[in-house]
């Protein structure tokens, strides 16, 4: 998680709002606003990878599925 650009991006973003937010430059809520904006991105990034490696693993495992041989219907005569 900790080679994602998108964490240290939102880092960032974090730590400037705190930055912005101690300069009076923000207030209260736009600096939680920022940062909360920041911490949903990472873990929004972190689940579409992790879903990304389960469907990887799931192609994965489908294809290496044998089908099983078809078996002849013999129909009775009545």
């Amino acid at each position: 998680m900790w080679k994602s650009k998108t964490v240290y991006a939102a880092l960032a973003a974090c730590i400037t709002a705190l930055g912005g937010f101690m300069a009076q430059e923000l207030t209260m809520p736009e600096m939680a606003q920022v940062c909360i904006t920041s911490i949903l991105a990472i873990f929004l990034r972190h689940g579409v990878s992790k879903s990304q490696v389960a469907a990887e693993a799931a192609v994965e495992a489908a294809s290496s599925v044998t089908l099983a041989p078809k078996k002849k219907v013999v129909k009775k005569k009545s």
